[in-house]
């Protein structure tokens, strides 16, 4: 066997972020490295177990959360030293402060032990470079592989045998809740009895908007560690016109780790600063989220992140929030290392069956919203699609009336409005095909949500053409980002710049012609593949929704690109075409047939041939760094991304 460097890499912590370690292992792996990837949700002492077989040890944390997760670093460095004496490289990167200057992060970090540290996105080849020098300044020799991917156990097949589209009993969800409210101390605000009706119906102004065709509506992101501040943020934005109030959950808290959220509120009131990434809602608990809600007009929606909110949406829908988002799928795939597909959908269920018992009890319908972002980048529009039709079958057979299918945008404007086109009609197609005819289905259009232009003037002419992007798809809604994507957690202001800017967009957006023909093509070819991968899905689950997605993910037929979950076959590959579209490179075990994949194979060919490159990671490299980097024309990327 060659003698090989040895490099290990993997995220830390609550950090569900794939995409950049799955990159930098595809690319030290061309340059003739062993790369063994530990995946996402990795804790320090998953790094030093395989710390002493490889040169270079790679830690990725890029929420902001660095400082929670690396405080026993020192001691587990000194520890570990004291019993191996061959050099190791530590690097570590990604985004790792929500509120400290780039320059303290790296100077704090360098101080206790790293050898490199990038507190922002840098360029591979700077990775490389610094690499290549640290490893002839320390003589560290090639050696025999010890791990590699590839000798990682198969995982082993999901029993479907219990798993069934039958609607829950009341009888058994109320013998659930009383478990799942003991997951933290604030479960025993929860009233198993009490469904009292929100202040205000986030399905009421969905419908409405969708009914009398008006302009699409705008939801900036939001979520800070204090309260108070949380409430004030939400005030100002609802008075610049922001029309769906939301917070984003922190990501101590998506992964459950309440006590340490708690811990860093205090932390963070301390400073007067936030160090959290998001709003820790089920630490704060029933009454002072519903003081919350209650202190705005707008209708309130929990945005989350991972594949069991059973806790924290009892916490959110008892306190009057009317909004959910999130899915067995969405939620799953690019979020989650370890839980299987089979208990997502049963977490999901629940809440599902949950949000139809509120309804039941108040009259008032609970929006439940699906990520259909995934893992953001590169994602072909017939995947998300068909996951959010999952999701919205599996919704409605709980119970629940009022849906909201979401994408993501990723730059070629004609097959963004498809794409948004083509989820509407479908979802309604298949809940149709099932009997649901009674669900209400509206539109949720993200702004890029992929590394943002570092250019601010780029950025705020990125935001400007998405929402005329999502005004001529006829989106019911539009997820706002703002110009500082690349630089910080955005304050207030800039959300408020990023609302003012939309509304301009939406006003010039009614002088712009879309290209009706190129649309039309485009949402015929995602109507097909959708059609393919759903038929198979249905197939394999003798028509039972659940079961069919399960052995889907199982068998590839449903594959997601850069997701971290085990049980994903990541065989599937997107690269952009010439005009920014986002085409399949390598098909994996998607069911489609030769037209399909002929079409998607010419278009990707003359990619490869006009920037007369053929390496996978090299095109994969430019897709994802051009963005940020600004190595592009204009948005969106119509005809003008590769000349």
């Amino acid at each position: 066997m060659a003698k090989e460097y040895q490099l290990l890499i993997g995220g830390l912590g609550d950090d569900a972020h794939s995409i950049g370690i799955g990159l930098l292992a595809i690319g030290f792996r061309e340059l003739g490295f062993n790369v063994f990837n530990l995946g996402i949700r990795n804790t320090l002492a998953d790094f030093f177990r395989y710390a002493e077989h490889f040169d270079v040890i790679m830690m990725s944390n890029k929420n902001g959360h660095a400082e929670i997760y690396l405080q026993q670093f020192p001691r587990l460095l000194s520890e570990f030293q004291l019993q191996h004496d061959d050099v190791k490289l530590w690097y570590l990167g990604g985004s790792l402060s929500v509120s400290e200057s780039d320059f303290s992060i790296k100077k704090r970090f360098l101080s206790v032990g790293f050898t490199n540290v990038y507190p922002k996105p840098v360029a591979f080849r700077q990775i490389e470079a610094d690499i290549r020098r640290d490893m002839v300044r320390c003589n560290i020799p090639k050696r025999d592989s010890y791990l590699t991917n590839r000798k990682v156990a198969a995982v082993a097949p999901i029993d479907c045998s219990d798993l069934s589209d039958e609607q829950c009993s009341e009888h058994d969800l109320s013998c659930s809740r009383k478990l799942v409210l003991n997951d933290w101390k604030t479960g025993k605000e929860v009233d198993l009895q009490r469904f009292e009706a929100p202040r205000h119906s986030m399905d009421k102004i969905l419908w409405e908007r969708k009914v009398r065709s008006g302009e699409v509506l705008l939801q900036p992101r939001t979520g800070v560690a204090d309260i108070n501040e949380q409430i004030s943020k939400l005030e100002e934005l609802e008075r610049s016109g922001s029309n769906i109030s939301s917070v984003q959950l922190d990501a101590a808290c998506r992964s459950r780790l309440y006590d340490r959220a708690a811990e860093f509120i205090e932390v963070s009131l301390e400073r007067k600063q936030s160090v959290l990434n998001g709003f820790p809602l089920p630490v704060y608990g029933v009454k002072e989220v519903r003081r919350m809600v209650d202190s705005l007009n707008n209708p309130f929606q929990l945005r989350a992140g991972g594949p069991d909110h059973r806790f924290t949406y009892e916490i959110a829908l008892q306190a009057g929030v009317s909004g959910l988002e999130g899915g067995a799928i969405c939620y799953l795939m690019p979020y989650d290392k370890s839980t299987s597909p089979k208990d997502s959908i049963r977490n999901w269920q629940y809440v599902d069956r949950l949000c139809a018992l509120y309804e039941r009890h108040t009259g008032v319908s609970i929006n439940r919203e699906y990520f259909g972002v995934l893992t953001a980048t590169l994602i072909e529009p017939s995947i998300p699609v068909v996951v959010n039709i999952i999701q919205a079958l599996l919704s409605a057979q709980q119970g629940v009336k009022s849906i909201s299918v979401g994408y993501a945008e990723q730059g070629n404007r004609a097959q963004d409005i498809a794409a948004i086109r083509a989820l509407e009609s479908s979802v309604q197609k298949y809940l149709t095909l099932y009997g649901f005819r009674d669900c209400r289905v509206t539109t949720v259009f993200h702004q890029y949500m992929a590394a943002f232009p570092s250019d601010y003037a780029k950025s705020e002419d990125l935001i400007f053409n998405s929402c005329i992007t999502a005004s001529l798809a006829n989106a019911t809604r539009v997820m706002v980002k703002t110009a500082v994507e690349s630089q910080r957690i955005p304050s207030t202001l800039d959300n408020v710049k990023a609302l003012g800017l939309c509304k301009k967009a939406i006003l010039s957006a009614k002088d712009i012609h879309a290209k009706m023909d190129a649309i039309r093509a485009e949402k015929d070819l995602i109507t097909s593949e959708v059609d393919q991968i759903m038929r198979a899905v249905i197939e394999l689950g003798n028509g039972a929704i659940s079961v069919g997605v399960v052995k889907a993910i199982e068998e590839g037929i449903i594959d997601i690109f850069w997701s971290p979950n085990i049980y994903n076959r990541n065989k599937v590959t997107s690269i952009r075409d010439i005009s920014g579209a986002i085409r399949f490179l390598d098909f994996g075990n998607l069911p489609f047939d030769e037209k399909t994949k002929s079409f998607h194979h010419e278009k990707t060919l003359i990619r490869k041939n006009m920037e007369r490159d053929s390496s996978l990671f090299s095109l994969l490299e430019k897709d994802l760094s051009r963005i940020w980097q600004n190595d592009y024309k204009n948005w969106p990327l119509d005809d003008m991304y590769v000349n």
